[in-house]
């Protein structure tokens, strides 16, 4: 048998250590994310919360504190999974632009190109539109409609909800937030991919981002690690409302762990996911028709923080309030995801990339 080359075992162990290392944060600044994290707890009541750090674009933090599920005593973990709620979007919003690129799809075309049976309006919905939130179709119609118990097979199949009443305004005039916007981009996605919206996304954002535990929200699949959610009423914790999110996928569906939602930033910042051309027209604020504009790109809400673009996503809902941020100039990333509804993790989310991303976290110059 022949030997291996001494030059290409030490190339080997060299390319190991490549894929294996993994920066830390420094202790320091782990224990200030620590304390800032155990403030949040006890101001906010939530039994648990995971959260992930990503620095140069690679996770180099993940870890849950207090419990995901209070009655069995399961402790919150890096490993525990949560309802993404909203951030959901922004999954969608580079499903789009991916297609885009892919010439599949033209983003001020009707909608009902790619999804024929959505009924006409009083003036043409495009991709653009709903990705901006300017598309007229309104968002929740009360709790009933939050608290949705009925199981759709497909993403269209919620459509009878919205579809048919009429538009809030003319497309393109105003801004209004709305998850069965994206519903419509989720079939959009379908009619253009020719996949199925969920078998699209995890195949060409999950799998490239290593999100292995990026997966519908199923009432009922057996979810490893899926933390119980909770809401308030007064100061006493309850259990919160069981809903099936199935009606909204492509808006609000999708769970994860803290970390796979920092690998997904890492991954879109590294260019990995979209080109440089379309990463900077998702981050755009975006303007109405009279030139109006918003805090909102494509999928995701952008502000400026110390010279610093940061975009973003919440997420709310049942069960969940969740938060990811990141820097694409900085290649920082923070994700929240807290088990207790209306705890409003953002300003969280914002200390902690704050935090990461100031100069005393830069290597020292060599002298």
């Amino acid at each position: 048998m022949k030997s291996t080359p001494p030059a290409l075992v030490v190339v080997a162990l060299l390319l190991l250590l490549a894929v294996t290392a993994r920066a830390e944060l420094p202790e320091d600044v782990r224990r200030q994310v620590d304390q800032r994290v155990s403030m949040f707890l006890e101001k906010s009541g939530a039994p648990g919360i995971s959260v992930a750090i990503g620095v140069d674009n690679e996770v180099c933090f993940e870890q849950g504190y207090g419990l995901a599920d209070l009655e069995n005593k399961v402790a919150a973990s890096a490993e525990s999974i949560y309802r993404l709620a909203s951030i959901s979007k922004m999954l969608t919003g580079v499903a789009v632009l991916q297609l885009v690129e892919a010439g599949k799809l033209d983003l001020a075309a009707p909608i009902r190109s790619y999804v024929p049976g959505y009924p006409e309006k009083q003036a043409p919905i495009t991709c653009d539109l709903l990705l901006k939130h300017q598309s007229g179709i309104r968002h929740y119609k009360g709790d009933l409609e939050i608290r949705s118990n009925k199981h759709y097979a497909r993403v269209r199949d919620s459509f009878g909800v919205f579809q048919d009443d009429p538009l809030l305004f003319d497309p393109g005039t105003r801004f209004s937030y709305t998850t069965y916007g994206f519903n419509v981009l989720g079939a959009a996605i379908e009619g253009a991919s020719g996949e199925d919206y969920v078998s699209y996304v995890q195949k060409h954002i999950a799998e490239p981002s290593g999100m292995r535990t990026l997966q519908p929200d199923s009432p009922f699949a057996v979810i490893p690690h899926r933390a119980a959610g909770y809401r308030k009423q007064g100061k006493k914790l309850l259990n919160d409302f069981a809903v099936d999110v199935s009606n909204k996928i492509p808006g609000g569906g999708w769970c994860s762990t803290a970390g796979d939602l920092v690998r997904f930033a890492g991954t879109l910042n590294s260019g990995k996911l979209l080109s440089e051309q379309s990463l900077e027209t998702m981050w755009t604020p975006q303007k109405t028709t009279d030139g109006k504009q918003t805090n909102a790109g494509y999928g995701c809400f952008i502000d400026n923080v110390d010279d610093d673009r940061l975009i973003s996503h919440s997420g709310g809902q049942p069960k969940v309030s969740t938060f990811l941020v990141f820097s694409p100039a900085k290649k920082v990333a923070v994700a929240v995801m807290c088990n207790l509804r209306e705890s409003n993790p953002k300003p969280l989310a914002m200390d902690l990339i704050g935090l990461v991303g100031a100069e005393s976290m830069e290597p020292a110059a060599a002298e």
